[in-house]
C-alpha cells in the first residue's frame, strides 16, 4: 500500500468564491439552467498555495455537462501564464446535489496532474460555495480522481476574507 502524499493548505480569497458564484449563476440556456465551469490560479508560497483569481473559459453548457475546446483551453494558459499565476482547479457544478465525479468530468479535465484539484459544486452553484465540505472535492493521485473526506478538506483550505472590520 502507498502512503498517500501529504495534503497542501489552500488560503482562498473570498473574491474567487464570489467570482465563481456568479459565474455559475450566469450559465444557463433559453429556458434552464446549465453546468458553469471556472477555473481557479493563484500561487505556492512556502508550501501553501494562495487562490486568488478565477477564470471564466469560454464554454459549451447544457443542463448536464459542459465542454471547452481546446483553443479557449489555450486562452486559459496563456492567460495564467500572463499574469506569472499557476493551475490550481477546475471547478464546475452540477445539478441536485450529486458532487461526485462522473466519467465525463474525469476525461475532460483541463490538465490533471498529480495534486490538480476538481470540485463540484452542487445545485447549479446557486447557493453559497463555503464551506467546500458542501462540495465534491476530488484530487488527482496516482493517475486518477479520489474525493477527499470532509475531515481532509476541513484541513486543507482556508477562507482569506478581503476586510477584517475591528471597529466594533
Amino acid at each position: 500500500m502507498n502512503p498517500r502524499t501529504p495534503l497542501p493548505s489552500f488560503h482562498i480569497h473570498d473574491s474567487v468564491l464570489q467570482a465563481s458564484r456568479r459565474v455559475f449563476q450566469d450559465s444557463r440556456g433559453l429556458f434552464r439552467r446549465h453546468e458553469g465551469i471556472v477555473y481557479w490560479a493563484g500561487r505556492q508560497c512556502r508550501g501553501d498555495w494562495l487562490v486568488t483569481t478565477c477564470i471564466a473559459p469560454h464554454a459549451r453548457t447544457t443542463p448536464g455537462s459542459f465542454k471547452t475546446s481546446a483553443s479557449a483551453n489555450a486562452t486559459v494558459v496563456t492567460s495564467i501564464n500572463a499574469a506569472g499565476l499557476e493551475l490550481i482547479a477546475q471547478v464546475h457544478s452540477h445539478p441536485g446535489g450529486f458532487i461526485d465525479h462522473s466519467d465525463g468530468d474525469s476525461r475532460g479535465a483541463l490538465m490533471p496532474y498529480e495534486g490538480f484539484l476538481s470540485i463540484i459544486v452542487p445545485n447549479y452553484g446557486c447557493r453559497e460555495m463555503w464551506p467546500l465540505t458542501q462540495c465534491g472535492v476530488h484530487r488527482f493521485e496516482s493517475g486518477r480522481f479520489r474525493r477527499l473526506s470532509s475531515g481532509d478538506v476541513e484541513a486543507m483550505f482556508r477562507l482569506v476574507h478581503s476586510l477584517i472590520d475591528l471597529r466594533r
